[in-house]
Protein backbone atom coordinates (compact mmCIF):
# COMPACT_ATOMS: atom_id res chain seq x y z
CA UNK A 1 0.00 0.00 0.00
CA UNK A 2 2.89 2.44 0.77
CA UNK A 3 4.56 1.54 -2.12
CA UNK A 4 1.00 2.31 -4.05
CA UNK A 5 0.64 5.84 -2.46
CA UNK A 6 4.57 6.77 -3.18
CA UNK A 7 4.03 5.90 -6.72
CA UNK A 8 0.88 7.86 -7.02
CA UNK A 9 2.29 11.10 -5.31
CA UNK A 10 5.65 11.15 -7.90
CA UNK A 11 3.72 10.84 -10.75
CA UNK A 12 1.59 13.73 -9.30
CA UNK A 13 5.14 15.55 -8.96
CA UNK A 14 6.44 14.70 -12.33
CA UNK A 15 2.98 15.57 -13.52
CA UNK A 16 3.09 19.14 -12.08
CA UNK A 17 6.51 19.55 -13.00
CA UNK A 18 6.01 18.61 -16.50
CA UNK A 19 3.36 21.80 -16.57
CA UNK A 20 5.60 23.98 -15.46
CA UNK A 21 8.21 23.17 -18.03
CA UNK A 22 5.45 22.87 -20.77
CA UNK A 23 3.23 25.92 -19.79
CA UNK A 24 4.69 28.36 -21.74
CA UNK A 25 3.81 31.98 -24.01
CA UNK A 26 5.08 31.79 -27.88
CA UNK A 27 4.62 34.77 -29.94
CA UNK A 28 3.35 34.96 -33.47
CA UNK A 29 2.97 37.77 -36.20
CA UNK A 30 -0.19 37.03 -38.22
CA UNK A 31 0.68 38.14 -41.54
CA UNK A 32 4.56 38.19 -41.58
CA UNK A 33 6.78 40.21 -39.73
CA UNK A 34 7.79 42.72 -42.86
CA UNK A 35 5.51 45.63 -43.71
CA UNK A 36 5.25 47.16 -46.87
CA UNK A 37 3.75 50.95 -46.91
CA UNK A 38 3.83 51.06 -50.55
CA UNK A 39 4.11 54.83 -52.34
CA UNK A 40 3.57 57.53 -49.30
CA UNK A 41 3.54 61.41 -49.83
CA UNK A 42 6.34 63.47 -47.96
CA UNK A 43 4.51 64.75 -45.26
CA UNK A 44 2.26 62.48 -44.07
CA UNK A 45 1.45 60.06 -40.98
CA UNK A 46 0.66 56.69 -42.17
CA UNK A 47 -0.61 53.82 -39.64
CA UNK A 48 -0.24 49.83 -39.75
CA UNK A 49 -1.81 47.31 -37.21
CA UNK A 50 -0.08 44.36 -37.12
CA UNK A 51 -1.62 41.63 -35.01
CA UNK A 52 0.12 39.91 -32.22
CA UNK A 53 -0.75 36.05 -31.43
CA UNK A 54 0.01 33.80 -28.40
CA UNK A 55 0.24 30.74 -29.79
CA UNK A 56 1.66 29.30 -26.35
CA UNK A 57 -0.13 27.62 -23.63
CA UNK A 58 0.58 30.50 -20.62
CA UNK A 59 -0.29 34.23 -20.91
CA UNK A 60 1.95 36.10 -23.33
CA UNK A 61 3.41 39.55 -21.27
CA UNK A 62 4.44 42.37 -23.66
CA UNK A 63 7.05 44.43 -22.49
CA UNK A 64 8.91 47.27 -24.22
CA UNK A 65 8.58 48.21 -27.85
CA UNK A 66 11.44 49.93 -28.99
CA UNK A 67 11.95 52.03 -32.74
CA UNK A 68 14.90 52.13 -34.78
CA UNK A 69 14.12 56.33 -35.30
CA UNK A 70 12.29 58.89 -33.97
CA UNK A 71 9.96 58.98 -36.98
CA UNK A 72 8.20 55.63 -35.53
CA UNK A 73 5.10 55.52 -33.06
CA UNK A 74 4.12 52.83 -31.53
CA UNK A 75 1.14 51.73 -29.53
CA UNK A 76 0.06 48.49 -28.11
CA UNK A 77 -3.34 47.66 -27.23
CA UNK A 78 -2.79 45.51 -24.39
CA UNK A 79 0.44 43.99 -22.58
CA UNK A 80 -0.87 40.71 -21.95
CA UNK A 81 -2.22 38.07 -24.13
CA UNK A 82 -3.97 34.87 -23.39
CA UNK A 83 -3.16 31.82 -24.77
CA UNK A 84 -4.84 31.51 -28.02
CA UNK A 85 -6.08 34.95 -28.22
CA UNK A 86 -4.86 38.16 -29.98
CA UNK A 87 -3.11 41.80 -29.11
CA UNK A 88 -2.76 44.81 -31.63
CA UNK A 89 0.76 46.83 -32.35
CA UNK A 90 -0.27 50.27 -33.73
CA UNK A 91 2.90 51.54 -35.96
CA UNK A 92 2.62 55.17 -36.84
CA UNK A 93 5.64 56.35 -39.48
CA UNK A 94 5.80 59.71 -40.39
CA UNK A 95 7.54 60.72 -43.51
CA UNK A 96 7.92 64.31 -43.37
CA UNK A 97 12.26 64.39 -43.18
CA UNK A 98 11.82 61.65 -45.74
CA UNK A 99 12.11 60.64 -49.75
CA UNK A 100 12.51 57.77 -51.51
CA UNK A 101 13.12 54.35 -50.51
CA UNK A 102 12.76 54.16 -46.61
CA UNK A 103 13.69 50.83 -43.97
CA UNK A 104 13.17 50.96 -40.58
CA UNK A 105 12.12 48.24 -37.80
CA UNK A 106 10.31 48.34 -34.20
CA UNK A 107 11.41 45.19 -31.66
CA UNK A 108 9.14 43.79 -29.53
CA UNK A 109 10.46 42.64 -25.93
CA UNK A 110 8.39 39.31 -24.31
CA UNK A 111 8.52 36.42 -22.31
CA UNK A 112 7.72 34.77 -25.48
CA UNK A 113 9.88 31.07 -25.20
CA UNK A 114 9.83 31.33 -28.98
CA UNK A 115 11.14 34.53 -29.55
CA UNK A 116 12.20 37.12 -26.44
CA UNK A 117 12.45 40.03 -29.16
CA UNK A 118 10.70 40.23 -32.16
CA UNK A 119 11.93 42.59 -34.96
CA UNK A 120 8.95 43.77 -37.30
CA UNK A 121 10.35 45.55 -40.28
CA UNK A 122 8.55 47.83 -42.80
CA UNK A 123 9.22 49.75 -45.84
CA UNK A 124 8.05 52.62 -47.97
CA UNK A 125 8.86 54.67 -51.04
CA UNK A 126 8.30 58.53 -50.03
CA UNK A 127 7.79 60.75 -52.91
CA UNK A 128 7.01 64.75 -52.95
CA UNK A 129 3.77 65.84 -53.45
CA UNK A 130 5.48 68.41 -56.30
CA UNK A 131 8.43 67.02 -58.02
CA UNK A 132 10.89 69.04 -59.64
CA UNK A 133 13.34 67.55 -62.41
CA UNK A 134 16.41 68.14 -62.30
CA UNK A 135 16.32 69.40 -58.83
CA UNK A 136 18.58 72.64 -59.06
CA UNK A 137 19.10 74.85 -62.04
CA UNK A 138 22.76 74.97 -63.99
CA UNK A 139 24.21 77.63 -66.06
CA UNK A 140 27.65 76.94 -67.37
CA UNK A 141 29.07 79.67 -69.44
CA UNK A 142 26.26 81.69 -69.91
CA UNK A 143 26.85 84.92 -72.18
CA UNK A 144 27.15 88.23 -70.77
CA UNK A 145 24.01 90.32 -73.07
CA UNK A 146 22.76 86.73 -74.05
CA UNK A 147 19.78 84.49 -72.51
CA UNK A 148 20.50 81.15 -71.60
CA UNK A 149 17.20 79.02 -71.69
CA UNK A 150 16.88 75.68 -69.63
CA UNK A 151 13.33 73.87 -69.15
CA UNK A 152 12.30 72.14 -65.88
CA UNK A 153 9.60 69.29 -65.69
CA UNK A 154 7.32 70.26 -62.73
CA UNK A 155 5.34 66.81 -61.66
CA UNK A 156 1.96 66.87 -59.47
CA UNK A 157 1.60 63.92 -57.33
CA UNK A 158 -0.93 65.21 -55.40
CA UNK A 159 -4.81 64.41 -55.07
CA UNK A 160 -5.49 68.24 -55.96
CA UNK A 161 -4.56 70.29 -58.95
CA UNK A 162 -1.55 72.39 -58.38
CA UNK A 163 -1.27 75.58 -59.46
CA UNK A 164 2.12 77.29 -59.91
CA UNK A 165 1.01 80.53 -58.42
CA UNK A 166 5.02 82.93 -58.30
CA UNK A 167 8.62 83.01 -57.78
CA UNK A 168 11.02 85.06 -56.63
CA UNK A 169 15.01 85.35 -56.99
CA UNK A 170 17.82 87.47 -56.42
CA UNK A 171 19.56 86.52 -59.26
CA UNK A 172 19.93 89.46 -61.65
CA UNK A 173 18.82 88.74 -64.99
CA UNK A 174 17.09 85.46 -64.14
CA UNK A 175 13.22 85.11 -65.27
CA UNK A 176 10.99 82.00 -64.68
CA UNK A 177 7.44 81.55 -66.76
CA UNK A 178 5.13 79.92 -65.37
CA UNK A 179 1.56 77.67 -67.33
CA UNK A 180 -1.51 79.29 -66.88
CA UNK A 181 -3.24 76.41 -65.84
CA UNK A 182 -2.89 74.22 -63.02
CA UNK A 183 -1.52 70.76 -62.89
CA UNK A 184 -3.78 67.77 -62.60
CA UNK A 185 -2.99 64.96 -60.88
CA UNK A 186 -0.24 62.89 -62.25
CA UNK A 187 0.33 64.91 -64.54
CA UNK A 188 3.33 67.24 -65.49
CA UNK A 189 4.52 70.39 -67.45
CA UNK A 190 7.69 71.64 -68.43
CA UNK A 191 8.74 76.11 -66.81
CA UNK A 192 11.21 77.76 -68.83
CA UNK A 193 13.82 79.54 -66.89
CA UNK A 194 15.95 82.18 -68.79
CA UNK A 195 19.20 83.82 -67.60
CA UNK A 196 20.14 87.23 -69.37
CA UNK A 197 23.95 88.06 -67.36
CA UNK A 198 24.88 91.72 -67.54
CA UNK A 199 28.33 91.10 -66.14
CA UNK A 200 30.83 88.07 -65.96
CA UNK A 201 30.51 86.16 -62.86
CA UNK A 202 33.71 82.96 -62.83
CA UNK A 203 30.61 80.95 -60.16
CA UNK A 204 26.68 81.31 -59.42
CA UNK A 205 25.76 80.16 -56.53
CA UNK A 206 22.09 81.26 -55.86
CA UNK A 207 18.85 80.17 -56.11
CA UNK A 208 14.54 80.59 -57.00
CA UNK A 209 11.52 80.59 -54.81
CA UNK A 210 8.51 78.54 -56.32
CA UNK A 211 5.14 79.33 -54.68
CA UNK A 212 2.50 76.80 -55.05
CA UNK A 213 -1.28 76.32 -54.22
CA UNK A 214 -0.28 73.47 -51.97
CA UNK A 215 -0.88 74.26 -48.51
CA UNK A 216 1.86 71.51 -47.39
CA UNK A 217 4.63 72.70 -50.27
CA UNK A 218 3.27 75.84 -50.35
CA UNK A 219 7.12 77.10 -51.82
CA UNK A 220 10.22 75.30 -53.00
CA UNK A 221 13.55 76.16 -52.91
CA UNK A 222 15.49 75.07 -56.32
CA UNK A 223 19.43 76.17 -56.32
CA UNK A 224 21.17 77.59 -59.32
CA UNK A 225 24.52 77.11 -59.44
CA UNK A 226 27.12 78.04 -62.91
CA UNK A 227 28.99 80.85 -64.50
CA UNK A 228 28.67 83.57 -66.69
CA UNK A 229 31.56 85.01 -69.36
CA UNK A 230 31.90 87.85 -71.63
CA UNK A 231 30.49 87.72 -75.32
CA UNK A 232 33.51 86.63 -77.81
CA UNK A 233 33.12 86.86 -81.19
CA UNK A 234 34.82 84.31 -83.73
Amino acid sequence: MFTRLLCISTLLVLTHCGMGVFAQPAIQIEGGKKLDLGTVLRGTVVEQKVTIKNTGNAPLELGEVEASCGCTGTVLSRNSVRPGETGLLSITFNSRNFAGKVHKTVAVHSNASNEKRTVIEFSANVIDEIRIVPAHIWFKDAEVGTASRLKLTVKNNGKDPLKLTGWRSPLAGFTVLLPSEPIVYGDSVEVTVEFCPAKPAPMISDGMFLTTSNPRQPELFIPIYGSAKEFRFE
